[in-house]
């Protein structure tokens, strides 16, 4: 996602335990432990690109397991804008 042309705007990646969808490809000890280990990636786009990017996913990436979901996102956005990180007194009041 990150070589994209035009580049997704953002992105959220987290380790998550896969369950169901049997073992098949399983290693040793996600048998033992009872679940895969999975990734989740997350992103507020516009529903065309979000169809433009499951394409190019399944293209270079075709994954059996692979799933995906879209849903409506009624509002984004920071509940405080982000801070200056200089330190210069006259960048910080520039900014206020």
């Amino acid at each position: 996602m990150l070589s994209l042309d035009p580049p997704i705007p953002g992105f959220t990646t987290w380790d998550a335990k896969g369950h169901g969808f049997g073992f098949v490809g399983a290693t040793v000890s996600e048998r033992v432990r009872g679940h895969v280990k999975r990734s989740l990636i997350t992103t507020v786009i516009e529903r065309g690109e979000a169809e433009r990017l499951l394409q190019i996913i399944a293209q270079k990436a075709p994954l059996p397991h692979l799933t995906f979901w879209i849903e409506p996102v009624e509002s984004f956005g920071r509940l405080q804008a982000l801070k200056p990180t200089s330190t210069h007194p006259a960048d910080r009041a520039a900014h206020q």
